[in-house]
């Protein structure tokens, strides 16, 4: 008790003079003369001009509570933006293989790539649909662009396809202007190259290359692709540069083809080789 009495004694003055100017705003607020009403409305006049002035001064936890709401918005916004751009590139590649689907004669399975390599000699695409789908080893993968690959090894879900950027896969292919035959091969290097053509053979730039009728494994007619370069490799052959119609990097969704070579004619070809040589 006496520490408070102490410490009240202290600050006896700030007491005094708080219940003074308590007391004299009282009196002045109760007053009803005219010089009091004067200064009342003077002090109104201040006060409001001075809170006037303080309420352009932003309140910074407003401000950061609204900056994290507003950023949380744009990142739904965005994703929902992204869903409806991806949901839109998507209609647009279905309608298109459906097109294709409708206006092609051959058996087809609708297949999505969900492994891809193309940084590698040898690249392989690998696709959602295997035996149960009735996918074999040896049918073309081709996409409503053209060709793209065959078959090489299957399971009972899944499928894997060499692809036109793999050494090992060589089309046997037709310039679709002049009849000309070539070899479609890939060098390993970036390039796509039709092969075995004579120097004097009619292929130009622009001409459109497709699957050629003498390929036991593919059918004839799928488009390969155009080509971009026509020059001399030697006395013999051309060196002739082939630009694919299918975008290796950005496709997708894939169509097989129920298409396997003759056996027959593999068979009677083999023996041929074989006694010849």
């Amino acid at each position: 008790m006496k520490i408070l009495l102490s410490y009240l004694g202290n600050l006896k003055e700030y007491i005094i003079f708080s219940s003074l100017v308590v007391i004299s705003l009282i009196l002045i607020f109760q007053n009803d003369n005219v010089q009091i009403r004067f200064v009342r409305v003077i002090a109104v006049n201040v006060i409001g001009t001075i809170q006037n002035g303080f309420s352009f001064i932003p309140n910074i936890f407003e401000l950061q509570r609204e900056n994290k709401s507003l950023r949380e918005t744009n990142i739904d916004l965005s994703k929902e933006l992204s869903i409806l751009k991806e949901s839109k590139l998507e209609n647009l590649r279905l309608n298109s293989m459906l097109e294709f689907k409708q206006r092609t004669n051959y058996r087809i399975v609708t297949g999505k790539i969900i492994g891809k390599t193309l940084i590698q000699t040898r690249n392989n695409i690998t696709l959602n649909i295997g035996e149960r789908d009735s996918v074999k080893i040896g049918m073309p993968v081709i996409t409503d662009k053209g060709l793209l690959g065959k078959i090489v090894a299957v399971s009972s879900n899944y499928s894997i396809a060499q692809i036109l950027l793999n050494k090992d896969l060589k089309v046997t292919a037709k310039d679709q202007r002049s009849r000309v035959d070539g070899i479609i091969s890939w060098d390993g290097q970036g390039k796509v190259r039709m092969k075995n053509v004579s120097k004097s053979a009619d292929v130009k730039i622009g001409d459109v290359l497709i699957t050629s009728e003498y390929s036991n494994n593919f059918p004839a007619g799928i488009p390969i692709g155009y080509v971009t370069t026509d020059n001399t490799l030697d006395n013999l052959f051309k060196n002739i540069e082939v630009e694919c119609f299918v975008n290796f990097e950005t496709v997708e969704e894939v169509f097989v083809l129920k298409f396997l070579s003759d056996d027959e004619r593999k068979e009677l070809e083999k023996k041929y080789n074989e006694k010849t040589n």
